[in-house]
């Protein structure tokens, strides 16, 4: 335990790691312990989340397929754009703030697994 603390001293951001780390590991534990209870997940961990959103975007996807297929074909169109459109302008910069830029990359990476989903539902 002192070697940790001394690692600690040295490098303060790492204690910021094991922070974050132990509050995922409590988030996992929250998880399991509710499954293991209720049979049903809390969807407080992060991967858990991401999955559920995963699946309802996969079920929604599969029935605008089944229903109608135009609306679909519209949504790959309008998917593919906004891909384009969103690191167009993280490349040239025209976001004013940080905190700007980190919502057009989160806006970005949920827009990439949408693309995943949409050619998921394609291929099947």
């Amino acid at each position: 335990m002192q070697e940790i603390h001394f690692i600690l001293d040295d490098k303060p951001e790492l204690s910021l790691e094991m922070i974050e780390l132990d509050n995922r590991n409590r988030q996992a534990n929250a998880e399991l312990q509710a499954f293991s209870k209720h049979k049903v997940f809390a969807y407080k961990h992060p991967l858990v989340v991401r999955r559920k959103k995963y699946d309802d975007l996969l079920s929604e996807l599969y029935e605008l397929k089944r229903t109608d297929p135009r609306k679909l074909i519209n949504e790959i169109a309008n998917v593919i754009q906004n891909i384009r459109r969103i690191q167009s302008n993280i490349k040239r910069k025209k976001y004013k703030t940080d905190e700007e830029k980190e919502k057009w990359e989160e806006n970005l990476s949920s827009a990439e697994i949408r693309k995943k989903v949409l050619e998921e539902v394609i291929s099947k």
